[in-house]
């Protein structure tokens, strides 16, 4: 090996990491055959049915073709928009599943890179290696790229996002970026809220300049947001963001409620039974009722609910992580024989990681209340505390925790490092 290559890998061997993390990836979507199941086949057909020029139209299970007009805003449009995108492009009919596999990848790539960019800007290279490592190595992060998920575009967005915040000064080009992560999940509605929270705490710019910043930021937000809210103003007679909300309220807040998702349909005397039809449901109808029962059991069962709450949480990050099985869809309720197996390695992987995200979240918290610290280590921290306080109210769904994994592994990286340290002070003393 020439001495040129063997300088190359010491100054870029984040490369090989991140090589080996795409080859992984590709592997896999080549080995596992996955079969887009529940809402994964919607927002595949959603995107084929877009490129069509067929419009955002309601369908049901299995194949969710679109019932012509009865348009939809179950789900935002920002993830089947942009696969409508890629599938005019390279013509992708429904029966294709190829295009938004190697999508998934090349997000991938985006993701390894901002988070290894970030954990080396606010911590070291150390840091920054265990960091990519993790995320690229990650079981459950290379069998996500073979599901036709919003989670990976909204992960890769979100790194985007925070990558631009804290590197470029143009709350336009971020106002802009955000928006558009808004619109590829629900839960993402709020999110702006923490940016513009974070600029309005920093102790480094003057009140003026936080009010223009958060000005023009909110502003840009709403230029991506409001066609939408136009669109379903127009149609639905109200400017809502996703005719989800109230379903998946009602699911998380009743007496059946079990802290994750059940169907509602199976209730007895479903308040939803009635809207529903064999070619749909009436979502506004079915978002207003679940919104209204929801809100009144909360406010009736205040105890259940914080008890319920807690279990969300549980079964977020130790009882029900098993967000692997979506990877191993072989066709219509149809899972690999190895789905078990898979599912039991999520469990022995991921509860010890989680287990040091939490304490990381805890020296965050000491740190901020203790020094009141408002630095990247902060925002991790309010990031932390978003999506948490939404699945607090909402579904206990370790799909929900995954696009967080990539911030998560700089904080499980924080604290590799610094017990390394502390064993092994002469090989790795490194400045933070």
């Amino acid at each position: 090996m020439s001495q040129k290559i063997i300088d190359f890998i010491k100054k870029y061997h984040y490369l090989l990491i991140l090589f080996a993390g795409v080859l992984l990836r590709l592997a896999w979507i080549v080995i596992m055959p996955t079969f887009p199941e529940t809402d994964f086949m919607w927002y595949h057909v959603k995107g084929v049915e877009l490129s069509q020029g067929k419009g955002f139209l309601n369908g049901v299970y299995p194949y969710y073709r679109g019932t012509p007009g009865i348009p939809t805003a179950f789900r935002p449009i920002g993830y089947p928009g942009t696969l409508a995108l890629l599938y005019f492009i390279f013509g992708t009919g429904y029966n294709d599943f190829l295009v938004g596999k190697l999508f998934n990848v090349v997000l991938s790539i985006l993701i390894m890179l901002l988070t290894y960019k970030l954990a080396k800007q606010f911590f070291n290279e150390k840091t920054a290696l265990i960091t990519l490592a993790l995320y690229a190595f990650s079981p459950l992060a290379i069998a996500y790229n073979s599901i036709h998920c919003s989670e990976i575009l909204f992960s890769a967005i979100l790194m985007l996002s925070i990558y631009l915040f804290f590197n470029k000064n143009n709350p336009i080009l971020i106002g802009l970026t955000i928006g558009y992560l808004t619109l590829i999940r629900p839960i993402g509605m709020f999110i702006p809220l923490i940016f513009a929270f974070f600029m309005f705490i920093k102790k480094d710019l003057k009140l003026k300049n936080k009010i223009v910043y958060i000005v023009s930021f909110a502003i840009a937000v709403g230029v991506v947001v409001a066609p939408w809210l136009i669109r379903n103003y127009i149609i639905f007679g109200e400017p809502v963001f996703s005719t989800n909300g109230g379903y998946v309220i009602y699911v998380n807040n009743n007496d059946y409620a079990t802290g994750s998702w059940s169907d509602p349909y199976k209730y007895p005397d479903s308040p939803f039974a009635k809207y529903k039809t064999d070619t749909g449901f009436d979502e506004m109808a079915t978002h207003k009722v679940g919104k209204e029962l929801a809100y009144k059991w909360i406010k009736d069962n205040p105890t259940k609910f914080i008890k319920l709450a807690f279990k969300r949480i549980a079964n977020s990050y130790w009882l029900k992580i098993d967000d692997i099985m979506w990877s191993m869809t072989i066709d219509i309720n149809t899972w690999h024989p190895l789905t078990f197996m898979a599912v039991i390695l999520e469990k022995l992987l991921y509860r010890p990681f989680y287990l040091v995200v939490f304490a990381f979240i805890f020296y965050a918290l000491y740190r901020f209340i203790r020094y009141r610290k408002t630095d990247f280590t902060t925002f991790i921290l309010l990031i932390f505390a978003y999506f948490n306080a939404m699945m607090f109210v909402l579904e206990g769904n370790s799909r929900y925790v995954f696009p967080l994994h990539p911030i998560y592994s700089i904080g499980v990286a924080f604290i590799i490092y610094e017990v390394l340290k502390r064993l092994f002070p002469n090989k790795l003393m490194s400045k933070v």
